[in-house]
């Protein structure tokens, strides 16, 4: 049966590997750089996610982050977890893998470069500037138009960058033989 949302076979390797993955981003998310308190923060997990989409599907992904987002959640000690926020982060894992598993990306090609703009849209556009001021207006009282006048909207300046490290790092990682094998490519 051919269905859209292809899921790979979790095998010892590929489950070891979205676990080591997982315990990466928890890691490089401790580098996040916060602009704007609760509103506005810089991290450099995004890179980490495309791995785990590129080799967890959309299925994996939604788990692997939602498994993220409680465990980094649970660590920080600030007692404050709600639901939506995992949901979220398991809806941006799913569109992750729905992007980039058993995608080869190419610097060279103009179709990738494409692929990953419209990814990256996809994925700020729910996470950044949809869902997550809806949440801080819901559970923090911000309203919603002034989460943007405050510096929501300077988000949109991490568009480029996104792309541009997307683009510089993950076709050198695709060179990988066993990451290859585990993305199914």
């Amino acid at each position: 049966m051919n269905t859209m949302f292809k899921s790979p076979k979790l095998s010892p390797q590929r489950l070891v590997t979205l676990a080591m993955l997982i315990a990466l981003a928890f890691a490089i998310g401790k580098f996040s750089i916060p602009i704007i308190p609760q509103q506005l923060i810089i991290s450099p997990t995004f890179i980490v996610n495309v791995m785990i989409g590129m080799i967890g599907g959309p299925i994996w992904s939604f788990i692997s982050l939602a498994i993220l987002d409680v465990v980094d959640n649970l660590s920080s000690g600030a007692g404050n977890f709600i639901i939506w926020w995992t949901l979220l982060k398991a809806i941006q894992g799913f569109f992750y893998g729905l992007f980039f598993y058993q995608k080869s990306l190419n610097w060279a090609n103009k179709k990738d470069w494409l692929h990953v703009t419209m990814a990256t849209a996809v994925i700020m556009l729910i996470g950044s500037f949809i869902f997550t001021p809806l949440l801080i207006q819901i559970y923090y009282g911000v309203p919603f138009w002034a989460q943007f006048a405050a510096g929501r909207w300077l988000k949109i300046f991490e568009i480029p960058v996104w792309i541009l490290v997307t683009m510089a790092i993950v076709p050198q990682l695709q060179r990988i033989p066993e990451l290859r094998k585990l993305a199914n490519f």
